[in-house]
């Protein structure tokens, strides 16, 4: 793969740098004017990420990606999600994660430990919170039970209502959600539109039983601790550079990724660090999983400089609780039969041969949201 370089600020700007970038992301406008409109929106976005490359203290390299003819607000509304004024009254509060005492290693990586799922694509839809939600669980069976299963973010959008779907949403609340209404079905049995819809939640289905939640230090080596034992970590972070981002370890000056404008909601599943090519300047990371598809970023991940707060990575870190033995909502047993529990990405199944207490099958049905 060829090195990214940064482009002078004509390069960026003129008309063939937006024909090229219309070109390369497959992009058509239904109307001169919205062409017109489209190419003014973009000259502005190539000034900021003019303004990001000559201030960034990091090796990123930012230009147009395929979100480059949005404007900020459309940015927000369609790609971000997260969402702190949906605390609830009084505020959700989880127990302080405990902080493994162990000695970290230089990097870190949770996809080499089969805890990942691939990235996901969350669409037109203010959803990041619920990817977030879900590639959390998804690590946390991962590693708590040694099985990955692609959970349905679907299934928060539209049965989480304490959250507002595809317009913004709240990873503690969604825990909350989940504690009662008994987990997570798979990303196969309910699977993702991107859109507002009725709750179609079937508590038989439950691949991962949800227990609780944890807020864990705002340190980011007690997070670093935290991840190497336990699994990926959520967070949400300050996603303005993340809209033109392309490559390398981003670090923005704080007076334009301000740590407390927290707008996006995504998953920390590693660690590591990289000497610089010129200055031979070490810089550590986190590995940040994105819900923006594979095409976006590094294959669909961020790396993001890690030490110093960029972006507010590390003001709002948490994770669910999941049940280590159990991943249905609901375990039969019976006193003359020996009941074996089989976990798919689907559901268990409980067999018995005489009188048994049987899971209820329960379909919840609920109104999209207006």
């Amino acid at each position: 793969m060829a090195a990214l370089r940064p482009q002078s600020s004509f390069h960026l700007t003129n008309l063939g740098a937006f024909h090229n970038f219309m070109a390369i992301h497959s992009k058509t406008y239904a109307t001169r004017k919205e062409y017109k409109l489209r190419y003014k929106v973009f000259r502005k976005n190539m000034k900021k990420v003019q303004l990001l490359q000559e201030m960034e203290q990091g090796s990123a390299v930012y230009g147009a990606t395929h979100l480059a003819d949005l404007t900020e607000d459309e940015f927000k509304q369609n790609y971000l999600g997260y969402n702190r004024s949906l605390r609830d009254i009084p505020d959700i509060h989880w127990p302080q994660a405990e902080i493994p005492d162990v000695d970290l290693p230089e990097s870190f990586d949770w996809r080499d430990h089969k805890a990942v799922t691939d990235v996901k694509n969350q669409g037109m839809c203010g959803s990041c919170w619920a990817f977030s939600v879900t590639g959390n669980v998804e690590g946390q069976q991962a590693v708590k039970n040694k099985q990955l299963i692609s959970l349905s973010e679907q299934e928060l959008v539209d049965c989480d209502n304490r959250d507002l779907g595809c317009n913004g949403g709240l990873m503690e609340n969604a825990y909350k959600t989940l504690l009662e209404i008994g987990g997570l079905e798979s990303e196969d049995n309910y699977g993702y539109d991107g859109a507002d819809e009725a709750c179609k939640f079937n508590r038989s289905k439950v691949a991962v039983k949800v227990t609780g939640g944890v807020e864990i230090s705002q340190n980011e080596e007690d997070m670093a601790k935290w991840l190497l034992v336990n699994g990926p970590i959520s967070i949400a972070l300050n996603a303005f550079a993340m809209q033109f981002y392309m490559g390398g370890v981003s670090n923005p000056f704080s007076f334009l990724c301000s740590p407390s404008g927290l707008d996006h909601g995504v998953l920390i599943v590693g660690f590591g660090t990289h000497t610089t090519k010129y200055l031979k300047r070490v810089q550590p990371y986190w590995i940040i999983k994105n819900s923006w598809g594979p095409g976006w970023g590094e294959s669909g991940y961020y790396r993001l400089y890690r030490g110093s707060g960029a972006c507010g990575v590390n003001m709002d870190a948490t994770s669910a609780t999941v049940d280590t033995t159990t991943t249905t909502s609901t375990t039969t047993t019976t006193s003359t039969t020996t009941t074996t529990s089989t976990t798919t990405t689907t559901s268990t199944t409980t067999t018995t041969s005489t009188t048994t207490s049987t899971t209820t099958t329960e379909t919840t049905t609920t109104p999209i949201r207006t």
